[in-house]
């Protein structure tokens, strides 16, 4: 399924993705999707480890970490449990 939006860029930005589409031979769609995938999996490798943050503090749904990270995200999720319950046992043992 795709989804269509719509962006606003300054012509100058638009001249330039248009001669490298063209040198290319792709159409102007083609190539920024090619882009915009590209800049978001870098993305997503380069914030991984905050993402698992934003899980264990509650910030995002395990449905948005496991869309970003993957396979990695249960490995997020048992981790985040068991340091739950190593929490919970800590304060227990120390009466907090």
């Amino acid at each position: 399924m795709t989804t269509q939006i719509n962006i606003r860029l300054n012509e100058h930005l638009l001249q330039e993705i248009d001669t490298l589409a063209h040198m290319l031979h792709v159409p102007r769609s083609e190539w920024l999707r090619m882009k915009l995938a590209v800049a978001v999996k870098e993305d997503l490798l380069k914030y991984r480890e905050a993402l698992a943050m934003e899980y264990t503090m509650g910030h995002i749904s395990f449905e948005e970490l496991q869309t970003a990270v993957g396979r990695e995200a249960e490995d997020v999720r048992m981790i985040s449990e068991m340091t739950q319950k190593g929490k919970k046992e800590i304060d227990r043992l120390f009466g907090e």
